[in-house]
């Protein structure tokens, strides 16, 4: 008989190292919102939803299809910046990098990632 609730046992880690590498850590603001944590009040900082304007990843070729898989460029995902802020000092539209991730306190559930880092700052994009 296989062990029961095995899931107890096992975790799924976010590889943010190669993530940051192949997008280029380069995101544009879509938008900010104050963030305290339930579990551990005094633990305060910004969720930031961020639009990803690039990505080098190769995701293969699509079985079913036969065609090349499409990469995550201006697609969005959710970060929280645990920097004891309210929010930053960023316009919506312009562009962050994040700064130190924080794999303990960093999930995958299901397909929702819940990815926390330590700070965010500014990048000026010389747009053409």
């Amino acid at each position: 008989m296989p062990i029961a609730n095995a899931w107890v046992f096992t975790e799924t880690k976010f590889k943010a190292d190669e993530f940051l590498n192949n997008t280029g850590n380069i995101y544009r603001l879509v938008s900010q919102r104050p963030y305290v944590s339930k579990k551990e009040p005094d633990e305060k900082g910004v969720t930031l939803t961020l639009l990803i304007t690039k990505d080098e990843t190769d995701y293969g070729v699509d079985k079913k299809t036969g065609m090349k898989r499409d990469n995550n460029t201006l697609n969005t995902f959710d970060v929280t910046v645990l920097n004891n802020k309210e929010y930053i000092d960023v316009k919506k539209g312009e562009h962050v990098r994040l700064i130190d991730f924080i794999p303990e306190k960093s999930f995958i559930i299901g397909f929702d990632l819940i990815l926390r880092f330590k700070d965010v700052e500014k990048v000026n994009v010389k747009t053409r």
